[in-house]
């Protein structure tokens, strides 16, 4: 990646993936928001059908991740729990992100490193495609209900967003 393609990336948010030793590497990098929600979304289902040996998140260049982003992960965490499979990785070296991290549970769901030793780095950048305000909106919604159902601060803390997006769901059809 260019330097001038990195700099747009760190405002738009890009998330790149590969493979090193095995591992599925995703790094996101920039401000990673909601309108990458249904290509992660999308991505992360297709990964979890052929069962990868280990996955890792790398949060190293990472300047924001909403909680759409953040619930995606989530979701794939318990996946992989009921796929009885290890532990996906979260690799941040900011002490707040880590925090943020630990406040809605991701403790509990990854192992959560401040860092690893390098890896190859990934080189492919997740197809984003143009999607629906409506693919959009879905992506968001399962997203926090997955947060929800984490712990009871979760809850509390989004429920109001969880009833906004599902009343937006409801005048949409």
């Amino acid at each position: 990646m260019s330097d001038s393609q990195r700099a747009d990336s760190q405002r738009t948010g890009t998330i790149l993936h590969g493979v090193h030793e095995g591992v599925q590497v995703l790094r996101f990098i920039g401000e990673v928001r909601h309108i990458l929600g249904p290509a992660l979304e999308r991505y992360l289902d297709r990964l979890l059908e052929q069962r990868p040996s280990g996955i890792l998140f790398d949060l190293s260049e990472t300047a924001i991740i909403d909680s759409t982003c953040l619930g995606l992960l989530a979701r794939t965490a318990l996946r992989l729990r009921d796929l009885n499979m290890e532990k996906a990785i979260i690799v941040s070296p900011r002490a707040d992100i880590r925090e943020v991290l630990r406040s809605m549970s991701f403790d509990r769901l990854f192992r959560v490193v401040g860092e690893l030793p390098p890896v190859t780095a990934p080189t492919r950048s997740l197809e984003t495609g143009r999607y629906k305000e409506d693919e959009i909106l879905a992506a968001m919604l399962g997203a926090h209900r997955v947060l929800m159902s984490l712990s009871e601060e979760n809850r509390l803390q989004f429920k109001d967003v969880v009833e906004a997006l599902e009343k937006e769901s409801g005048s949409r059809r």
